[in-house]
């Protein structure tokens, strides 16, 4: 099904008195695409001759609110009159007269929630849209270009992130809606599905999902667990962890059954962060013998799991997902010269 997602509508070519959609209007106000005019749609397809305003409306509240819900993990406050058109099949993003808007069309954006059967795809098409206006992308002159597309769809994915959406539901828009075929506006849809995987990615690295939400030992180190007959272990901070004493071996603080605690094993390796039934579960760090860290990220059932950064004793490191202890699904490794490579991983190995 084509989904028409202008960013940049020719609304410039119109008199102010044609194009009025924040004041009342006796009818309804009909935006002509002329031949020529720079049209760039949300899947590159066509878009249809005419948009035709509501007069009834000067924004809607609802989508004012998913814009500022948006914006809100990104430390922006909305700038954008919002406003709804119907027969335009699309949601975009334009700017006319200097005002930037945000116009969209409440039956398409119903549809492709019901068609998906979740409110994620609509979301991730307006913050698609926003990224156009942030980048710069609607004032340039430049027209549509496929690298325009790629900076809306990774901002997408980062976003989406950050409003508590899974890497899958924050590709269920171009999932549906994507072309497979690159135009000189778009590029295809695997082209298009990557670039939100690294937005999302990005966003996972530099703040990582908690399985719970219970305190991170990065953000507060662990009491110490105070017995008569011993005297106490008092745990070091994360931000600069020490080499552990050797002599110590098991739960040292905190709660190392169902909650967040430290162990130190044999080898004088130390796991700080959560458990569960006794097993490393959740967000945690672990640590070789000398204090320096050894895997950051996420374990199930005592097994390294989703996504992490595991260091080299060489001086490599890996980012990205993990499955049953090693690399499994996108990731990248990073070469201790520099260097580094990106590519999908199994059972530990980049795949060819």
């Amino acid at each position: 099904m084509p989904v028409r997602a202008a960013f940049s509508l020719p609304i410039l070519l119109l008199s102010a008195a044609t194009f009025s959609p924040l004041s009342a209007q006796n009818s309804a106000p009909v935006l002509p695409f002329g031949s020529g005019a720079f049209i760039c749609s949300y899947t590159g397809g066509k878009v249809g001759p005419q948009v035709v305003c509501s007069p009834k409306t000067t924004s809607n509240g609802h989508a004012e609110r998913v814009v500022d819900r948006i914006l809100k993990p990104i430390g922006l406050v909305r700038n954008f009159k919002v406003i709804e058109c119907s027969n335009t099949d699309n949601c975009f993003a334009t700017v006319l007269k200097g005002q930037r808007f945000i116009v969209y069309d409440g039956a398409f954006m119903q549809q492709i929630e019901d068609e998906t059967e979740t409110d994620w795809s609509a979301i991730s098409i307006m913050a698609h849209e926003i990224g156009h206006h942030l980048q710069g992308h609607t004032i340039d002159g430049l027209g549509g270009q496929p690298l325009k597309e790629i900076e809306a769809d990774k901002f997408s994915g980062f976003v989406l992130h950050q409003l508590g959406a899974s890497l899958d539901e924050s590709l269920v828009a171009v999932k549906a809606l994507g072309d497979e075929h690159a135009t000189s506006t778009h590029p295809a849809k695997p082209a298009r599905l990557e670039a939100i995987r690294k937005g999302w990615l990005e966003a996972e690295a530099m703040y990582p999902k908690s399985r719970t939400s219970i305190r991170t030992p990065t953000a507060v180190a662990p009491k110490p667990i105070v017995t008569s007959s011993a005297p106490a272990v008092t745990s070091r901070p994360i931000s600069a962890p020490k080499a552990p004493v050797r002599a110590t071996v098991g739960c040292v603080s905190g709660d190392c059954e169902d909650g967040t605690g430290t162990f130190i094993y044999p080898t004088g390796e130390r796991y700080v962060g959560e458990f569960e039934e006794g097993d490393k579960h959740g967000e945690g760090v672990e640590y070789y013998a000398d204090g320096k860290v050894k895997y950051k990220g996420n374990f199930r059932d005592n097994l390294r799991s989703d996504y992490g950064m595991y260091f080299y004793r060489n001086g490599d490191k890996y980012v990205g997902w993990f499955q049953k202890n090693v690399p499994n699904g996108k990731g990248t490794y990073y070469f201790a010269d520099g260097e580094h490579m990106a590519a999908t991983f199994k059972n530990g190995q980049p795949l060819p």
